[in-house]
């Protein structure tokens, strides 16, 4: 099956909402598509303009492991890798993804190819703004641009409540 791929520079997402929160994706004037998170359950939808819809899943909770489906069909799943999980591998295709932070005191985050070769940058929009910046370095499919979107955003989730925790 062979996935619709976007080779655009830059990705804005836009986010809004509070308990379910819409994530907006264009490229300049162009929207790509929405990701819907509901705070109450463990899976949100991404509605594409070409009326693909994706699912991501939370499949385990206790070791942060998700999945992206479109339908019935599983098309990559994600589990941390290391300690500190500095590292999230995917498994997308045949082949081996990893999302990597792009240093100790950077939010941001690369996916890189089972080469080695970097795809896709994603960095907050700013400290005290929701949303993204997603910088597509080389051609990628929509599905694993996406997964990874959620991911790096699910992270970003994690840390925040670990903060707020820490300073309570």
């Amino acid at each position: 099956m062979t996935q619709p791929v976007w080779s655009t520079d830059r990705i804005q997402v836009d986010v809004s909402g509070c308990f379910t929160t819409h994530h907006r994706l264009q490229a300049g004037a162009a929207g790509l598509g929405e990701l819907t998170l509901p705070a109450t359950r463990r899976e949100g939808m991404f509605h594409a303009v070409d009326g693909r819809d994706l699912t991501v899943l939370r499949t385990s909770w206790w070791r942060s492991e998700h999945e992206l489906r479109e339908g019935s069909t599983t098309l990559a799943r994600a589990r941390p890798r290391g300690f500190f999980q500095s590292q999230i591998v995917i498994q997308f295709g045949a082949g081996e993804y990893v999302l990597e932070r792009l240093g100790f005191f950077n939010r941001g985050w690369r996916l890189l190819d089972p080469a080695g070769v970097a795809l896709v940058e994603v960095n907050p929009q700013g400290v005290f703004k929701r949303g993204a910046f997603l910088d597509v370095l080389a051609p990628v499919e929509v599905g694993l641009l996406v997964f990874s979107y959620y991911l790096v955003y699910v992270r970003w989730q994690e840390e925040s409540a670990a903060a707020v925790a820490a300073a309570s």
